[in-house]
């Protein structure tokens, strides 16, 4: 944390990707809109469950990353500390990724378990997390002091980002989320001031295409948008920008790494190398759903409502999401996989087909 405290001057943009235990439940009550349905997902899942993994990319405006043998100059750091000797003399190359694993216990922790299998084939080592793994709130209150954070000169980038954010955040404040989602993105936003989020950047870019209001630059870019259209993941708008992977997926320093990477690429070819301030903050899984969905959920709602009749077996109310309230609002478990039309969870929450909420398992 030391070093990146040095670094974080030179290098103000930070790509990150965190690894959790998936999604494990879903809030029962009235919604005020799919927006606030999405933000009680989101709150009572990070509340329940722990962070497994950080990763963290640095780099320049220019999208440079850390050289690896740095002379004091070109690197930021002061090579007469003890703790930077070692990269001047080169007996260590200075990484441009760190990847932080927090203490989780398989048998005391809440989690799904398919998450769990993609990660344990993803090379994740749950027995090493259990020994040897970080408190999250020890590193919480070094993130805080880092110089990472709190300044909005420094710029997160993230790809759907609502958990990462929402993890982190928890990390920092060390109490479950706030009930608010307004509330809670004003505190957000005090932590991480700018930020940019690659899945609503491309999102925005194919709204824009398909508004008439922007010409595709190249028949490259256009077939990147639908690919992307297609099937909106990390994986395959690397593949279109032909951005390469270093180390395994699933990973968070090698989601980190492509993240930040992918971003520069999105930045310059889709956005003509300079995103619209306006753009700034929008995280994709907060406050901000899928208009498709959005438009498609609207009409289903209609008639749904026109069959049913409105408010009946609490399925809507006043055209917005809700489940019946004879019982006080509670956590549920999905025994298998499904999507939810009359809540409209769909690729706004992170899972298994898109607002798949996996079976949980608690030890003791």
């Amino acid at each position: 944390m030391d070093t990146l405290r040095r670094l974080v001057d030179r290098y103000p943009y930070i790509s990150m990707d965190t690894e959790f235990p998936g999604v494990v439940a879903r809030p029962m009550g009235s919604f005020r809109g799919k927006s606030d349905y999405h933000y009680q997902t989101l709150r009572t899942n990070v509340d329940l469950l722990k962070l497994i993994q950080l990763g963290i990319t640095l780099f320049t405006e220019d999208g440079d990353t850390t050289p690896a043998r740095p002379q004091s100059s070109d690197s930021g750091i002061d090579m007469s500390l003890p703790g930077s000797r070692k990269y001047g003399t080169g007996a260590a190359t200075l990484p441009c990724t760190w990847q932080f694993n927090f203490r989780f216990s398989l048998k005391d922790d809440m989690y799904s378990q398919a998450s769990i299998d993609s990660l344990q084939q993803a090379g994740i080592d749950f027995p090493a997390l259990e020994r040897d793994g970080i408190d999250p709130f020890d590193f919480g209150a070094l993130l805080i002091s880092s110089g990472m954070v709190c300044d909005e000169d420094v710029k997160w980038i993230s790809f759907h980002g609502g958990y990462d954010f929402g993890y982190l955040t928890k990390l920092m404040i060390c109490q479950p989320l706030l009930d608010d989602e307004v509330e809670f993105e004003i505190l957000m936003k005090k932590f991480f001031p700018s930020i940019y989020d690659v899945k609503y950047l491309v999102k925005q870019s194919i709204a824009q295409h398909a508004s008439g209001q922007v010409t595709p630059a190249d028949a490259s870019t256009l077939e990147i948008l639908q690919k992307f259209e297609a099937k909106p993941s990390l994986e395959v708008l690397a593949e279109a920008l032909k951005v390469k992977r270093q180390g395994p997926a699933h990973q968070g320093g090698s989601d980190a790494l492509l993240t930040g990477k992918v971003f520069f690429q999105v930045r310059d070819r889709l956005w003509n190398g300079e995103i619209p301030d306006e753009h700034l903050s929008k995280v994709w899984g907060l406050g901000n759903p899928d208009a498709g969905a959005q438009a498609y959920n609207a009409a289903y709602n209609a008639n749904a409502q026109e069959a049913a009749g409105a408010g009946q077996n609490g399925t809507y109310a006043d055209g917005v999401p809700s489940t019946p309230n004879n019982t006080h609002a509670n956590m549920v478990t999905t025994p298998a996989p499904a999507t939810s039309a009359s809540t409209g969870a769909g690729s706004m929450t992170p899972g298994g087909g898109g607002g798949v909420f996996g079976a949980f398992q608690f030890g003791k």
